[in-house]
């Protein structure tokens, strides 16, 4: 992780457990979880990666890579990507994302989920030692039809898959309307369909102009406070991909 404040208050993501990102849409829950699996601690480590990308497709995913290894504006990507002088770009995504592996299928099944993994591993002969799910309401566990049921099943699918592979194993998910679009901390109470029980570590995200405010509402590892009123501030600029 490549947040200092964070990683010295001892909110980070470790193997073998399941932690949550939540926040409304457009507040940057994809830039920060993309950023660090991309950027690593920021000091050349980088962990091996499994990015389920279900509510990103594969061009808006690629254009925030590439924001992210050049510094470029998203819009900028997106014009050189149209103009066809996007090559230099392209070179600076694929040697910056060498680590990393995208499943970009809209939903998947417990299954699909499974036969991802196993053939990760037949291929590298290993697990990742990263696996970013985004987002939880994409991702289904067969035979539950109600919605509620059925995330929290998911929850649970994900928590043993961080347990039997080792992997840290990241999940984004929404909040409640009433924190969505709002400059203001988002409690543990304010994930939608009440799946606290189950993560480890769980962030809620907030964006006050250009500053990121991430609040760890719950961290079995360390300090956590579940009204979400104390938060760590993180520069952002969304057009560039730029997190801290």
């Amino acid at each position: 992780m490549p947040w200092r404040q964070l990683v010295d208050a001892g909110a980070v993501f470790r193997k073998g457990q399941l932690g949550l990102v939540a926040a409304g849409p457009g507040t940057g829950k994809s830039a920060m979880i993309q950023t660090m699996a991309q950027v690593g601690d920021g000091e050349g480590t980088l962990a091996s990666a499994l990015y389920f990308s279900a509510d990103t497709d594969a061009s808006t995913f690629f254009k925030r890579s590439a924001a992210i290894s050049t510094g470029y504006q998203m819009s900028d990507v997106d014009s050189m990507m149209l103009e066809g002088t996007d090559q230099g770009i392209e070179q600076a995504v694929i040697r910056d994302t060498a680590h990393m592996r995208a499943d970009f299928r809209s939903s998947l099944s417990d299954q699909d989920v499974y036969d991802e993994i196993d053939a990760y591993a037949e291929v590298y002969g290993e697990y990742p030692e990263l696996m970013v799910f985004d987002n939880l309401s994409n991702i289904y566990v067969q035979g539950f039809d109600d919605e509620r049921q059925g995330i929290n099943a998911t929850c649970t699918m994900l928590h043993d898959i961080a347990r039997e592979t080792n992997s840290a194993v990241i999940t984004l998910h929404h909040v409640t309307g009433i924190y969505e679009g709002e400059p203001k901390p988002v409690p543990m109470s304010g994930l939608i369909n009440k799946v606290s029980k189950i993560p480890e570590v769980i962030f809620t995200l907030h964006r006050t102009g250009t500053v990121l405010n991430v609040s760890v509402v719950k961290n079995r590892n360390g300090h956590a406070d579940a009204s979400g009123n104390t938060f760590y501030g993180l520069p952002v600029d969304l057009g560039r991909m730029r997190v801290g």
